[in-house]
């Protein structure tokens, strides 16, 4: 079975640690590197070349949007998912302008996160 590689990037070192914990409970899934800002997600997308990328929106340096928009000019196959605190309507407009294939609040229960992060991986 290929391994799973997923990129997080959280300005939130507790999240980051959280997500990584429930994600690599899953069998064959390993988060293969951690970025706390945009700049520094956009370099690490492109240097691990995971299969699936989990982003924040509000970071420092690049936001979510930015970034997302950064790494699908050079990498348009790359699932992005978007797991954010922000709730309102436009946030998902944004999103999905932005490319995302996929738009979470954070209140979302890490089964529907692991759900999704499947369905976008055609798992």
């Amino acid at each position: 079975m290929k391994e799973l590689r997923i990129l997080i990037a959280d300005d939130h070192a507790l999240v980051r640690h959280g997500l990584r914990s429930v994600l690599e409970a899953q069998a064959g899934w390993i988060v293969c590197g951690e970025a706390e800002n945009g700049r520094q997600a956009v370099k690490l997308g492109l240097e691990l070349i995971p299969d699936i990328f989990l982003l924040d929106v509000t970071m420092p340096e690049l936001n979510g949007y930015q970034t997302c928009r950064e790494l699908k000019k050079v990498r348009q196959e790359l699932p992005v998912l978007i797991l954010t605190g922000k709730t309102e309507p436009a946030d998902r407009f944004w999103a999905m302008e932005c490319g995302a294939d996929e738009f979470l609040t954070k209140p979302a229960d890490p089964a529907v996160v692991l759900q999704k992060l499947a369905e976008l991986l055609r798992l």
